[in-house]
């Protein structure tokens, strides 16, 4: 059974410590017992927390959004969700053309491109992220139908 929960990084650390056990995450990031105690704190109730890992993480993600490395982020994030078997998906989908016509013909180059891709058989990242291309633009037709 998968439950949909969001926990804090704290948190994600602290089951990490029960579950992993200490050993396991000293070894895996080659520190302290007690960095590992401080990545695993409440910040609320204890002032010896501090920023872990997935916080920086988050923080490196936001910079390279701020200055228009949208993509660069979205990659790292997707290679994340690989690892569990999952795949991302924009929940807000806007179509970029004014008419189902114009969608429909701009599904062709980002299929086309796919497809040349899987032929020339190019690194599976790219083919991946051009089998996402496809489906974004096959979700805009979609989202033009449904308002029509």
């Amino acid at each position: 059974m998968i439950i949909n929960m969001t926990i804090t990084t704290w948190q994600f650390y602290n089951a990490c410590k029960i579950i992993l056990g200490m050993t396991c995450l000293t070894k895996l990031f080659k520190i302290s017992e007690r960095q590992i105690a401080r990545w695993a704190c409440d910040p609320d109730y204890t002032e010896s927390s501090q920023r872990n890992p997935m916080d920086r993480y988050e923080a490196l993600l936001k910079k390279l959004i701020e200055i228009g490395s949208f993509d660069m982020a979205r990659g790292a994030v997707d290679r994340q969700a690989r690892i569990i078997g999952c795949e991302l998906k924009f929940t807000e989908v806007v179509p970029d053309k004014n008419s189902i016509q114009e969608e429909l013909l701009d599904n062709l180059p980002a299929l086309a491109e796919y497809q040349e891709a899987v032929r020339a058989n190019q690194p599976i990242e790219k083919i991946r992220a051009l089998h996402a291309k496809v489906i974004d633009e096959l979700e805009q037709d979609l989202a033009l139908i449904e308002v029509m």
